[in-house]
């Protein structure tokens, strides 16, 4: 656990700069937003619109913070480090330790500046505390960094890649210390209590690390034993790489899905991002759901986590070719993870880009789709109620329309309907979400997905999500091609009282293929 005294000295530290003794610039400074503008930064990590104004004259902390930073200015320097509302002084480790790793992402660090010097000291202070900052990654050949586990308390908790890393890291250090270099003495210390506290190979550590408590212990070993520089980087050498080889081969290619490279970012939410990997094995591309919340208490990370599985046990037993199929959930490094299809092509908002206001016989095409999904999900007693445009993807090898998101749904089980705004889970209040699910979050009707399925009709005609006293009348002079029984079966989905809607999936389905023949298309 991250302590408020760790939380403190980086708040100080990025506050007060770090004291060089090089003069005449004895202290150097660093901007934690780097190249960036202070509010974009802080939009990479929250979503400020929904964060909570302290300035009563504004409704989010967006207002309030662009008023207080750029308008008035009279914000303290680093006082994002205080403010409650990110979690940065009292919150939980992640959020912090996200925060610290968007720091030195190279889309924000200032190359220029001394980044790497505040990226060592930060280091410093959070190892003491079982957490490190590491290259996960490289992005246009710069470092991008995660973090992980470390240390002798949790030896037994470092996923592989952090152990392999360890050893190489160490490696280096003792080839150094034996020859005509040198190693901090705190590293060695942390280093060794680390590698001789690790289960699967504690008892397979070289004699040169077993027998010697101290850096200098060390160095007077390897010179008993080998006389010549070649001679001593050789037996360390042989004997850390034998290191490697055992957590290699102790490696499940499979949970640690070490046999998959990570490609891209395809997206990222409030609970957490969807990566594109490549299966080397297969020659096979999959998407990987991985939770990592942004801001949340210990108390609701375990609930999201919870969570999290259900969505992937009710996907998993939905078998629909307008579903995204799941292939299997686990953990990767410590994090619960989905593996699903990668599918290839666009949004329903890039289906519009690209295509412009639909005719009305081929939007209705493409919502059967849409209908046939949630059809499967509903007679599994699975209501969506999330159900907008970024979560529909057209799948263009298939040329078929794709449900991808469940989330909101897993919260659906009974006892989890009074922690739906506890949680902070936003069901309600999107453009294209059932109102009704704003006065009650509690409701549980197949109906509200109908609502969801007539304001993405209502969009493929349109360009825009309904909204207003004037929907019925914008649809019918927007598109010219729409005619007036079309435009009511679109507003019966969006009838405001519940009842007036279609009954289901079910019923809507059968009107559509009534009235037109889509083996034609």
């Amino acid at each position: 656990m991250i302590t408020e005294i760790t939380r403190r000295d980086i708040y100080e530290l990025f506050r007060d700069g770090i004291d060089t003794f090089d003069w005449p610039n004895s202290k150097q400074t660093y901007h934690y937003y780097g190249r960036l503008e202070e509010i974009e930064f802080l939009e990479r990590l929250y979503d400020l619109d929904k964060l909570p104004s302290t300035d009563s004259r504004y409704k989010n902390a967006k207002e309030d913070i662009v008023q207080h930073t750029i308008s008035n200015d009279d914000y303290d320097y680093c006082w994002v480090f205080r403010d409650e509302r990110f979690g940065l002084i009292s919150g939980n480790d992640d959020t912090f330790l996200q925060f610290l790793c968007e720091i030195f992402n190279p889309y924000v660090r200032d190359e220029k500046a001394s980044w790497e010097l505040f990226l060592n000291k930060v280091n410093e202070l959070i190892r003491a505390d079982g957490y490190e900052l590491y290259v996960k990654e490289h992005i246009s050949g710069r470092n991008n960094y995660g973090y992980r586990l470390c240390g002798a308390e949790n030896a037994s908790k470092m996923d592989n890649k952090a152990i392999i890393d360890l050893i190489d890291e160490f490696k280096s250090g003792l080839i150094s210390k034996a020859t005509d270099g040198d190693i901090d003495e705190k590293e060695y210390k942390r280093c060794r209590d680390t590698l001789m506290n690790i289960p699967q190979i504690k008892e397979a550590l070289p004699a040169f690390i077993k027998s010697n408590r101290t850096s200098s212990d060390f160095r007077r070993y390897m010179q008993g034993a080998k006389a010549h520089y070649a001679e001593r980087r050789t037996m360390i050498s042989e004997g850390m790489d034998e290191l490697k080889s055992r957590m290699e081969t102790n490696n499940d290619p499979f949970m640690a899905m070490s046999e998959y490279k990570k490609m891209d970012l395809l997206g990222r939410g409030g609970f957490g991002s969807v990566y594109r990997y490549h299966n080397d094995c297969l020659d096979m591309d999959f998407a990987v759901k991985i939770y990592e919340p942004i801001f949340m208490s210990e108390e609701e990370q375990k609930e999201g986590e919870r969570r999290f599985f259900r969505e992937a046990k009710m996907l998993f037993s939905l078998n629909d070719k307008h579903l995204a199929r799941i292939y299997d959930a686990g953990r990767l490094d410590g994090k619960p993870y989905i593996r699903m299809e990668l599918i290839k092509g666009y949004n329903l908002e890039k289906f519009h880009e690209r295509f412009g206001n639909l005719e009305f016989k081929r939007s209705a095409h493409a919502i059967t789709h849409i209908l046939a999904g949630l059809k499967t999900a509903h007679e599994h007693g699975i209501i969506h109620r999330d159900l907008r445009a970024t979560n529909v993807l057209y799948a263009e090898e298939e040329q078929t329309f794709k449900i991808i998101d469940f989330g909101v749904s897993a919260f659906l089980d009974t006892e989890n309907h009074t922690k739906l705004t506890k949680t902070g889970e936003q069901i309600a209040g999107g453009v294209f979400i059932d109102p009704l699910l704003e006065s009650n979050p509690k409701l549980r009707d197949p109906r509200s997905d109908i609502y969801s399925v007539g304001s993405l009709w209502y969009y493929l005609l349109s360009g825009r999500a309904p909204s207003g006293s004037d929907m019925r009348e914008y649809l019918k002079n927007v598109n010219d091609s729409i005619e007036g029984w079309q435009v009511e079966m679109v507003m019966k989905c969006l009838a405001g009282n519940i009842n007036d809607r279609y009954s289901s999936c079910d019923e809507l389905l059968g009107i559509i293929k009534g009235k037109f023949d889509f083996r034609k298309q």
